[in-house]
């Protein structure tokens, strides 16, 4: 095996590794979305129907789930519900709850409970290749079908990371490239809880990681009709998975056009007729869906709410105001580094802020070194994504604005871009690095954001396991300043109850090791870099 693939190697093993630490702490339905998620995935397996938003409701079993659940957000106090620290203080949930849910038991078929299904707006690609290894599950206890299911899930977003590596093997600067996908995890630390889910982001990575793959190939050739078709096709089932694929068509045709008019190829035009007709069909397929089974195009729930308020406009005319748009693009961009799960727990600011400042400098070097490539370079296509992405992500934060007067967008959507924007990491850092007066700040940067990834994956564990709890200001509050770490032995036992402490452990364990290996193995890299 040549040396370029042991880096591959490892570097695949360690995020599979990690990913399988954060799967093994996390309880039931922690995970953004999952119960909806699940609930889909249920219903299609035992009813071969896809849901429809407006109609069908969540899996009873579901609904009715007796364990602990994920703290509010809204407003305090946010444990009003079961959350962790209650469920640990209730000795007779905590003895009944390996015999409901931790022992194999025949599982009822779906039948809908009394919450609506709010995720049943999305293309449901996704749900119908996660409805089989759901049916093979149902046989398993809950938190063990869980588990599988969720790394089901994570091992499509590995299969993007793949494709993502497979891309970069073919640019013009692969050493390069393949620094910003060892450092991705690191700077954006949030990739592991957004993939380490069951959620549909998983399966538009792999999309995503398939489309930079061919689109990769094309480039090399743009005569070449078979890649162009494989665009278009996997740009469709992008179209059928989530909308994100209709402004990353958009940057993608944007940038194509630009690419032909700079280098005056506009003769290949029905190359994209190759790429784009065959989304554009699939998209209308899915719309045409939505009108016959839910009588509109609308979907979710603010955008139903918003259409019944008059639209976006008389919205924004009773309700927009500029700090609360600045806000909600900024929350945006913090939860694209850091957003934690589903009870929204937030790092110390000051914990957090050394991590943004990597990100915005890491980035502003990315921009610096574009000067030296042509606006028909690919290293462009992540400026044409993220201002494609980042318009929907502010008209989402528009929708909120309009209908209460604040808006916010997770900013972890964004890390299905990843097989483009680790490349784009990867030149910023080589931007950084040439500077040799630079490279002590970067190198001690990067290891601040390793530590900063072990405190939140320990504030995580504490909060799991009832120590931590979510304080009035949505951060992590430990009783106190032993940080729970004198109650090691007993969170762990504790974690054996919800989760799979044992794996957890190994998971965590092997990824350290992969960490140091690639560690040691970056320096020749970076000497490359250097030069």
């Amino acid at each position: 095996m040549s040396k370029q693939l042991r880096l591959y190697a490892v570097y695949l093993l360690m995020l599979l590794c990690i990913g399988l630490g954060y799967l093994a702490i996390l309880p039931l339905f922690e995970g953004f979305d999952e119960t909806a998620n699940f609930s889909s995935m249920r219903q299609i397996a035992d009813t071969g129907r896809i849901p429809v938003f407006g109609k069908d409701a969540i899996d009873r079993e579901v609904t009715d789930y007796q364990g602990p659940i994920p703290y509010g957000s809204l407003a305090p106090p946010f444990d009003n519900g079961m959350v962790y620290s209650r469920f640990f203080q209730d000795q007779d949930l905590v003895n009944s709850y390996p015999q409901s849910y931790r022992e194999s038991h025949p599982h009822a078929a779906y039948l809908p409970g009394d919450k609506p299904n709010y995720q049943a707006q999305h293309p449901p690609f996704y749900y119908l290749l996660m409805a089989l290894p759901e049916r093979l599950t149902d046989h398993l206890s809950f938190v063990t079908q869980i588990l599988l299911l969720r790394l089901a899930s994570y091992l499509l977003a590995l299969g993007g990371v793949v494709f993502g590596l497979l891309a970069v093997r073919r640019s013009a600067a692969p050493t390069s490239a393949l620094l910003g996908f060892f450092a991705y995890p690191i700077i954006l630390p949030m990739f592991f809880p957004e993939f380490a889910r069951m959620g549909n982001d998983s399966l538009c990575l792999l999309l995503i990681g398939m489309l930079a793959y061919f689109l990769s190939c094309w480039l090399q050739d743009e005569g070449d009709r078979k890649f162009a078709l494989a665009i278009g096709l996997t740009l469709g089932l992008g179209m059928l998975t989530k909308a994100f694929f209709v402004p990353l068509a958009a940057a993608l045709l944007g940038f194509l056009l630009v690419r032909m008019v700079q280098r005056k190829t506009l003769s290949r035009w029905p190359m994209l007729l190759c790429m784009f007709v065959p989304a554009v069909l699939m998209g209308i397929a899915w719309f045409g869906h939505q009108m016959r089974t839910g009588g509109s195009g609308v979907s979710g729930e603010q955008s139903v709410a918003l259409a019944e308020h008059g639209g976006l406009l008389a919205g924004l005319r009773m309700h927009f105001s500029p700090f609360a748009a600045a806000r909600g693009l900024a929350a945006t961009f913090v939860t694209w580094v850091w957003g934690g799960t589903w009870s929204l727990v937030h790092m110390s600011p000051i914990l957090l802020a050394p991590v943004l400042a990597l990100v915005i400098w890491v980035a502003v070097a990315y921009l610096f070194e574009l000067r030296k490539h042509a606006l028909s370079d690919a290293a462009w296509l992540p400026v044409w994504l993220f201002i494609f992405f980042g318009g929907g992500l502010l008209y989402h934060v528009m929708i909120g604005v309009a209908l209460v007067g604040a808006g916010t967008t997770p900013g972890w959507y964004l890390h299905i871009l990843m097989p483009w924007t680790a490349p784009a990491l990867g030149l910023g850092l080589t931007h950084i690095w040439q500077r040799h007066k630079m490279r002590y700040l970067l190198t001690g940067s990067l290891a601040y954001a390793v530590l900063f990834q072990a405190l939140a994956l320990w504030s995580q564990f504490a909060l799991f396991t009832g120590c931590a709890t979510k304080g009035i200001g949505k951060n992590y509050a430990f009783p106190d300043h032993s940080f729970c770490l004198v109650q090691t032995p007993l969170l762990i036992h504790r974690l054996g109850v919800l989760a799979w402490p044992s794996l957890a452990i190994a998971g965590f364990g092997c990824g350290l090791l992969c960490v140091l290996w690639l560690s040691l193995a970056m320096r020749g890299l970076k000497t490359q870099i250097g030069e």
